[in-house]
């Protein structure tokens, strides 16, 4: 079919939207040279009113078994310019050929959340009361320090988010003792506590002119630093937003640091985003 060409699915309904999914089986980024197959979600149903969804796509392999390895997670909210999102490197063309196609086709396992408005609200109530919590310092049971910065917080919240902290908190690491302090070294204190708040919250705000933090920096070099933070301790949910807020204030200030960060942190989206915005500058 040739590079950015695609197939696209029935049309299937998930909270009252009507969906559809593309398929590129040679790619939909030329610099990839058909490498990798793409695959993304389309909203059909535009309206006036954006959806934000998590969704995520899973191969299952000749015999039927899912495939861990191919699951990835994403964030978007679609709206009536941006209806339809994905990943431009879903899996490598050669592998899925091999491990996946049978008689001519392979299972992709689709999940959709819409976050409805009462989601959002039941959300937020649940949300409130465990970040109460950690503000009045009510049944705590870690304490962190990150450069003279003490946070505290409660063990379960932070393993439930994140494989990092459940394996250190909860393993045969040292800091699975209770009464030890845990050091946090190169992280600004701010991009910690915005990890925290997603982690009890589910989201998080960056001011579009320069952050309140202990370092002077611009909101774009602030969600740099964010997604470094979700990468180094696997909050693929948080890296995913950041990646996206990231594509969206890419600009001749930005895009070089922010090439340099997705090269570094796997962010192969972000990646072929900068280098399109270079190319067409």
């Amino acid at each position: 079919m040739g590079i950015g060409k695609w197939i696209t699915s029935p049309k299937f309904q998930v909270g009252q939207h009507d969906w559809a999914i593309c398929y590129y089986p040679q790619g939909n980024n030329k610099d990839d040279k058909g490498k990798y197959v793409s695959i993304f979600l389309e909203l059909i149903q535009r309206g006036s009113v954006d959806i934000t969804t998590e969704f995520g796509f899973q191969l299952l392999d000749k015999h039927g078994n899912v495939s861990p390895t191919s699951l990835k997670l994403l964030h978007h909210t679609f709206t009536s310019k941006e209806s339809n999102w994905g990943i431009w490197d879903f899996f490598e063309r050669t592998r899925l050929e091999q491990t996946y196609i049978k008689d001519d086709c392979f299972i992709l396992r689709v999940s959709i959340t819409v976050q409805s408005a009462r989601d959002i609200i039941s959300m937020g109530f649940t949300c409130e009361r465990l970040q109460k919590f950690r503000e009045e310092n009510e049944h705590t049971d870690v304490t962190f320090d990150v450069d003279g910065k003490i946070f505290v917080s409660h063990r379960l919240i932070l393993a439930a988010h994140s494989p990092v902290f459940k394996a250190e908190l909860f393993g045969s690491m040292v800091e699975s003792n209770m009464d030890c302090i845990i050091k946090i070294n190169e992280m600004i204190p701010s991009v910690f506590k915005a990890m925290l708040d997603f982690m009890y919250n589910s989201s998080f705000s960056v001011n579009e002119k320069l952050v309140d933090c202990e370092v002077p920096m611009s909101a774009t070099a602030f969600l740099q630093h964010l997604l470094v933070a979700a990468d180094r301790y696997a909050v693929e949910k948080l890296k995913a937003i950041c990646e996206y807020k990231l594509v969206e204030s890419i600009s001749l200030d930005t895009v070089l640091s922010t090439l340099e960060l997705a090269e570094m942190n796997n962010c192969r989206e972000l990646k072929n985003k900068c280098l399109q915005f270079i190319d067409k500058a």
